[in-house]
């Protein structure tokens, strides 16, 4: 367990990594500690930018997701392995971050109860606990009068816990250099790489939406998403769940809620609006009746391929250059099994999944 008095270590330049880490979000920093316990040696880079999609996400896990009801990418896969991950780095840390909790989600419309049952008689909800019909009760203020469904294999994590605790962690351990990367500083060699004074085996860009900067893989087709999200404060008390009806309202504890979220495809900036602000409180009204404090607005952007598939790997033609991004608003999902999956990749070869494997772009590259 981490212990907090500790002071800070200063990354020794003369000693050479196995792996440099560019971005401490939560893809990046579950790779350096994977990496880290494996006994690798691993110098995180990241400027602490606070408006990193981890940094400003609820962090809510869902199977079902959208407007048409579709099944998450590898969700039984990710949600098997995810539960006894965030586990132990609870553990770990001494904190707790992972939070489990049913999630009601109800219809807008018949079209859209159609369409639900059509694929849940089909079977592609297979090994997903849904309780259909479920008509909730006793949840004062509740507008949904109609036939919903609750899921149980749903929560969130507060990634914002998770990464103070990592980044604490490895500033301890002398692991992490406050700063912004740039490329200029960068040098590529025949066994390895450069930046600054620092040298490595090999550099993971793990950099979300700021991908676009990466001269190595910005090429990528990127289809990043902004969104913002509301913490909102009432009077009202609710044990959990989660409740979702085109937007979503999460419950944190005393009286505190996340609202969100929007979806902006033309925006690729981290400034709030008040277009977002009234499209959320909208569509919270139409799941409760309750009186509302909007105690903080946060917009970032969301990495994501257009294909809706995280990327990962080494790249095709400069191996000791790898890649882990692209989870959009499924990162608290699939981070933890995909960077177990990454890790065994880079240091057994164990395959990647096709469907995440960088090398599905080669010809962007």
């Amino acid at each position: 367990m981490l212990k907090p008095h500790l002071r800070s270590m200063e990354p020794d330049p003369k000693v050479q990594r196995d792996y440099l880490i560019v971005g401490q979000g939560l893809a990046g920093s579950l790779m350096a500690l994977n990496l880290l316990n494996r006994g690798k040696s691993v110098l995180v880079v990241d400027d602490g930018h606070k408006h990193a999609a981890s940094k400003v996400a609820a962090g809510l896990i869902n199977p079902i997701t959208g407007r048409r009801h579709a099944l998450s990418w590898r969700f039984l896969d990710c949600w098997s392995f995810l539960l006894g991950n965030y586990i132990l780095w609870e553990k770990e840390f001494g904190k707790k971050f992972f939070h489990r909790m049913p999630l009601i989600r109800s219809f807008k419309n018949k079209e859209e109860q159609r369409l639900f049952e059509d694929k849940l008689h089909s079977g592609q909800y297979s090994g997903i606990e849904i309780e259909y019909p479920f008509e909730p009760a006793g949840l004062t203020g509740l507008k949904s009068k109609g036939v919903c469904y609750r899921l149980q294999q749903s929560g969130y994590v507060d990634q914002r816990v998770f990464i103070q605790a990592a980044r604490h962690r490895f500033l301890q351990e002398g692991n992490l250099v406050k700063a912004t990367w740039k490329k200029s500083e960068f040098s590529q060699f025949e066994d390895g790489v450069q930046w600054r004074n620092y040298q490595a085996k090999r550099v993971l860009f793990s950099q979300g939406y700021l991908n676009g900067t990466n001269d190595f893989f910005r090429d990528l087709p990127f289809r990043n998403v902004k969104g913002e999200i509301l913490d909102l404060n009432t009077h009202q008390r609710i044990d959990p769940p989660i409740l979702n009806c085109g937007k979503w309202l999460l419950p944190l504890g005393a009286g505190r809620y996340y609202a969100g979220a929007t979806y902006d495809l033309q925006n690729m900036d981290q400034e709030i609006t008040p277009k977002a602000r009234y499209d959320i409180l909208q569509g919270v009204s139409e799941l409760v009746d309750w009186d509302w404090v909007v105690e903080k607005q946060q917009a970032g952007v969301r990495p994501a391929l257009h294909d809706f598939k995280p990327v990962m790997g080494r790249h095709p033609w400069h191996g000791e250059l790898v890649i882990f991004n692209g989870l959009g608003s499924k990162g608290s999902l699939m981070a933890p099994l995909l960077a177990k999956e990454l890790t065994e990749h880079l240091e057994n070869g164990a395959a990647l999944h096709p469907e995440s494997d960088v090398d599905r772009f080669r010809t962007y590259l």
